[in-house]
């Protein structure tokens, strides 16, 4: 009897240790494995900010365990004296629980966030520094606005559209130089993100208000493995898929941070543009990268307040 107890314990400690092993290797993440999260356009009435959708979506976005976040602009209402004291109230609603958490946040300017057009810059610079700077990898005349970011298999190009005046043009000298120093010979997951849209949707002024300069930048995009494009500027989440000449992307406006929205009438202007989802309401977007294999996920409340999945897109690296 005692022969057959000690064998029953002996096997239960193997099969126990077994599990806790198979535990602990589930949780370990994959070395190519990482979780980022999109949104932007959060200007309002307090202090430049919509406070209470910022405050649901840092909740939410908590519970996601990302890396870090990526915002495409327009965080104030800005346009007026106040700028400073509207992007400090951002920086400490949005961006600082967050970095209490280890989850970092990269953010674009947007034309809100770029006026007064002679000292914005400056202030922008000033407000994020310190524990709350970005980085200062980017062009002259363009430091904490435009810049990269590298991680495991990805990087990620923010892009500043108001370096000198309303351009509508990215910097894509220094994109080059960037992803000929970066890439390495491994495939990456490549990322854009700034406020303005390659190809319109609501809003006339985007990147299509200048379209030889936005075709090279998507030629660029296109011909290094690019598939997906982050932007803002209109106040809702459209999901577009672009057909061009050297391939296809996928151009994803994340205007969902609390920014009064919109209503749209579901018209492109150019007709290689075509519609995959469109959701008016505030959310965030969540991008799962493991190995070659990219997800996405976006996130929306609905009137009731519950936060659903409301789109969805993968895709895998060739």
């Amino acid at each position: 009897m005692r022969i057959q107890t000690n064998i029953f314990v002996i096997i239960l400690f193997i099969n126990t240790t077994l599990l806790a092993a198979n535990t602990i290797a589930s949780n370990i993440p994959h070395r190519n494995e990482l979780i980022f999260c999109v949104t932007g356009d959060s200007r309002g009435n307090e202090d430049g900010i919509n406070k209470n959708v910022i405050e649901k979506t840092v909740n939410a976005i908590k519970a996601e365990k990302p890396s870090f976040v990526a915002v495409s602009g327009d965080l104030v209402s800005g346009y007026s004296p106040k700028l400073r004291k509207q992007l400090i109230n951002w920086r400490d609603s949005f961006m600082k629980p967050l970095l209490k958490e280890g989850i970092k946040v990269y953010t674009c300017r947007g034309n809100h966030d770029a006026s007064p057009r002679k000292t914005a810059l400056s202030i922008w610079q000033k407000v994020f520094s310190g524990k709350f700077s970005l980085p200062k990898n980017g062009p002259n005349g363009e430091k904490k606005v435009t810049y990269f970011v590298k991680k495991k298999n990805l990087l990620l190009l923010v892009m500043d559209a108001y370096p000198d005046k309303p351009s509508h043009k990215l910097n894509l000298e220094w994109a080059k130089k960037v992803l000929k120093k970066e890439k390495g010979n491994k495939p990456i997951h490549l990322f854009i993100i700034t406020h303005e849209p390659a190809f319109a949707v609501q809003h006339k002024d985007s990147l299509a208000s200048k379209p030889e300069a936005r075709d090279k930048l998507i030629d660029f995009f296109l011909s290094n493995g690019g598939v997906c494009y982050f932007c803002g500027h209109d106040h809702f989440y459209n999901h577009a898929k672009v057909t061009y000449p050297k391939g296809e992307f996928h151009q994803f406006v994340c205007g969902t941070l609390g920014a009064p929205l919109y209503d749209w009438d579901g018209k492109y202007r150019d007709k290689n543009v075509k519609e995959v989802k469109t959701v008016k309401s505030f959310g965030y977007m969540v991008v799962h990268i493991k190995g070659k294999k990219t997800s996405l996920v976006m996130k929306g409340w609905d009137k009731n307040g519950n936060l659903k999945v409301v789109d969805s897109f993968t895709y895998t690296l060739k």
